[in-house]
């Protein structure tokens, strides 16, 4: 009796191990296969193009369920999945991803007449980092003023996107001097006096054997004299006759 309950017993764990066997690597992977189950791959931490290469090779496809944005991270960088990496899904099912996107993009700001400190702060705000900042006297601008910028206004930008600024110096002065005309050309010294910011007065003609025709020989306000630029002046001339 005692034998042949131990027979029983001996023979019932037999057949349930044989039986645990026959589930797990006989009839599960038959099933599996049967209903066209595959196993979902890990792809966070990947990028975009590489979760692609992973899912077409095991016959599933992807949606983007959500995007977000960190500056710490690449643009189409798998955030996170589901259904999570090792479920078993059917063949084309669609694996929902989230992923990162690059940064949103502002319009540019106009920077010219602010202070450059103001402009620092309009940049850092959105992310723009200032390349160089070049410094030149101005006729409108006071003492650290921006004057330029390389980014038009209303040029869309990104965090991480550059650029150059001009700084004003100071005012430049708004003075003009008076260029020395004689033994110049007639046509040659109403040039310079344009260029200068003056204008031609009178011209009278006075004969002089040894100079060419048209040759300036007196000028009525003296070379280097300094005039405010604002101010209309005109220089009156003596030239020798054709």
């Amino acid at each position: 009796m005692i034998r042949t309950l131990r027979d029983y017993i001996f023979s019932f764990t037999f057949i349930a191990a044989l039986g645990f066997v026959l589930v797990n690597y006989v009839l599960m992977p038959v099933y599996v296969n049967w209903r066209d189950e595959v196993r979902v791959p890990s792809l966070t931490h990947t990028t975009l193009n590489e979760a692609a290469r992973l899912l077409k090779v095991r016959n599933l496809q992807w949606t983007v369920k959500d995007t977000i944005f960190r500056v710490d991270i690449e643009p189409e960088f798998i955030m996170d999945q589901y259904p999570e990496a090792g479920q078993m899904v059917k063949e084309k099912r669609r694996v929902q991803l989230t992923i990162s996107i690059p940064p949103p993009k502002q319009q540019m700001p106009n920077l010219i007449a602010r202070t450059e400190r103001q402009a620092r702060i309009a940049l850092d705000k959105l992310g723009v980092v200032i390349r160089t900042v070049k410094e030149d006297s101005s006729d409108y601008f006071e003492r650290t003023v921006v004057t330029a910028q390389s980014i038009p206004v209303g040029i869309p930008v990104a965090v991480g996107d550059s650029i150059d600024m001009t700084v004003s110096l100071g005012k430049r002065n708004f003075k003009k001097l008076m260029p020395d005309l004689l033994n110049k050309s007639l046509q040659e010294a109403n040039r310079i006096i344009r260029d200068a910011g003056f204008e031609l007065g009178e011209v009278d003609y006075i004969s002089n054997l040894d100079l060419l025709p048209n040759t300036v020989v007196n000028q009525s306000i003296t070379p280097g004299k300094v005039f405010p630029r604002e101010r209309d002046i005109r220089v009156d001339l003596i030239v020798t006759r054709d």
